[in-house]
């Protein structure tokens, strides 16, 4: 429902407020080039009076903040728009109050937005509500309308990182896609990049030290600065190439991957292409998960997979998140969740495998408590496995691993077990020749022992 109210200061003699749809260019604002965004959208704010305000508030906010924090503020208050329409009445700045904000909350849960969308929309609203104050735009409740209370409580976003079997199958087709997005796919699967970062990648990124080593010259957006990143020699022959193709087509040579389309008003290839020829590929070359789905590609999985990929390989979280750039310790930590769940999978898998010394598979509930209690905090050894922690300052039982009950050993020590079990069986042929039965005796246990891991192991090889 529409009603005109006059607001409280004299309009913005700007032309620019005639228009539903801004050029942010016309701001000062620098586009999202990367997603081809380059329009502010006003048209979805049924309100004109706050359509009016919400014009104010963007070109107050422009001069300090980004393209996607202004795109950000007129979604939220777009959804306030929706929900004063849904109330079919006139709802005037004056009858804002905390009653109808209680009233808008419960519709934000009611219409499924995530706690992520719940708390942007009200802590731009609460942002709206203090600059309409400060500028004294419309007759406004002075009192606080939203609260911390308000807002959901945030649950930490788990990575959503492409699965082993997805990347195998998606280098297997990647021949299919031009040379040039071959080529983009292929930085993004080694370096892990922001897509933005990739798309406006200059034509001379590439860097080689006096050493001979290869890096990757990337400006990263977030942090404001240049950055060297080590890159393989495979990925510097990539770069090689695409600058080649740049050059044999005559183009300007600025980006690395400059956009083929004349109509472009980017300069550069954009996000959202790269998106849509992963997908098709998906769908053309059926490209699926463990669950026989079709995989959705999204081009910061990328990102992801290479962030778990590093943690579950043991890269302190220090140098993670300096190599992908993050802002704080706090947004590398979540690839640590990853890293978790991935250990214990592995460890789900080692149960089946081990084996004790009598030959029994260890396949128990103790076995786990003990590994969630200590976190693989147990000793590597030679030829297998202590369950012991490694809290204990002591061995109890030093040097006599294979008469041990915390000894555990799986197949890839097979070979080694037999070799002792060999020499074990000859120090007792010449232990019996010279009468020395305490040596009989002791190593007579422990070929018993390693007969039967030996055993237990092959039955474990078979099956």
């Amino acid at each position: 429902m529409k009603t005109n109210i006059k607001l409280k200061s004299k309009p913005v003699a700007d032309s620019l407020f005639e228009k539903d749809r801004w050029d942010v260019t016309s701001l000062g604002v620098q586009p999202d080039t990367t997603h081809s965004s380059y329009y502010l959208d006003f048209s979805n704010i049924k309100q004109s009076w706050l359509k009016q305000t919400t014009k104010r508030f963007v070109k107050f906010q422009s001069t300090t903040k980004s393209f996607a924090s202004c795109r950000s503020y007129i979604a939220a208050i777009a959804r306030l728009s929706d929900y004063l329409d849904t109330l079919n009445k006139t709802v005037l700045p004056s009858n804002i109050n905390r009653e109808l904000i209680l009233g808008f909350c419960s519709y934000l849960v009611k219409r499924k937005f995530s706690d992520v969308t719940r708390i942007l929309t009200l802590v731009h609203l609460r942002t709206l509500h203090q600059i309409i104050l400060q500028e004294d735009w419309l007759p406004w409740p002075t009192k606080p309308l939203i609260f911390k209370s308000d807002l959901p409580k945030k649950i930490a976003s788990i990575p959503r990182y492409i699965p082993d079997e997805v990347v195998i199958q998606l280098k297997e087709n990647l021949h299919h896609l031009k040379p040039n997005q071959q080529r983009f796919i292929s930085i993004l699967l080694e370096t892990g990049r922001r897509i933005s970062e990739v798309c406006t990648l200059l034509f001379d990124c590439l860097e080689k030290d006096p050493e001979g080593d290869y890096y990757l010259n990337v400006f990263e957006k977030k942090l404001a600065k240049q950055r060297l990143l080590p890159i393989s020699n495979d990925c510097a022959e990539l770069i090689r190439q695409q600058q080649k193709e740049v050059e044999e087509i005559g183009d300007s040579k600025k980006y690395l991957f400059p956009s083929k389309r004349s109509d472009s008003k980017s300069k550069h290839i954009s996000a959202r292409n790269i998106n849509e020829q992963l997908n098709k590929l998906a769908k053309a070359h059926g490209i699926k998960d463990a669950n026989c789905s079709i995989w959705k590609f999204h081009a910061h999985q990328f990102r992801h997979t290479v962030g778990t990929s590093m943690i579950n390989n043991d890269v302190p979280q220090v140098v993670v998140q300096k190599y992908l750039g993050h802002e704080s310790p706090e947004m590398t930590a979540r690839y640590a969740h990853i890293h978790d769940e991935t250990l214990k999978k592995a460890f789900k898998k080692f149960q089946n495998d081990v084996v004790d010394i009598y030959g029994n598979v260890k396949n128990n509930d103790l076995l786990d408590a003990k590994w969630l209690k200590n976190n693989i905090k147990s000793q590597a050894l030679p030829n297998g496995l202590c369950a012991l922690p490694l809290e204990r300052k002591s061995c109890p039982h030093a040097n006599a691993c294979l008469t041990c009950s915390h000894f555990c050993t799986t197949k890839e020590f097979l070979p080694q077990h037999k070799s002792q079990l060999k020499e074990t069986e000859k120090i007792i042929e010449n232990a019996e020749n010279n009468g020395w039965s305490r040596v009989v005796e002791t190593n007579s246990e422990l070929a018993k022992n390693l007969k039967s891991i030996i055993q237990g192991l092959e039955v474990q090889t078979n099956e």
